[in-house]
């Protein structure tokens, strides 16, 4: 294994919505988030933390539905025009990140 990264730490030393994994040259990382933005960012600092020069990177994401809410229908007023109601759809966004280094 490459001693340009950190190696990964047990589990109780990783938030909730990442789960890791270690065997040999191979660290899987499991990162889940409920905003695009927020899975980017905490990818950023995975990758950041345990990628080294030499090592491959594959990664998976997926975007799945999780709930919804709905918006009931306004009525109008002297003020505002009435509005339709919608419902917005829920997602939680999450990564499979896996990093394999030394095994050129």
């Amino acid at each position: 294994m490459s001693d340009e990264h950190n190696p990964v730490e047990p589990r109780g030393d990783w938030p909730d919505d990442i789960v890791v994994g270690q065997e040999g040259g191979v660290r899987v990382f499991w990162i889940k988030a409920e905003e695009m933005q927020s899975l980017v960012d905490r990818l950023a600092l995975v990758l950041s933390e345990h990628m080294g020069a030499g090592d491959e990177l594959h990664v998976t994401y997926n975007a799945m539905q999780n709930g919804w809410q709905e918006h009931p229908s306004t009525k109008g007023s002297v003020l505002r025009a009435p509005a339709p109601g919608w419902t917005e759809l829920r997602f939680e966004y999450s990564a499979f990140v896996i990093l394999r280094g030394g095994l050129r």
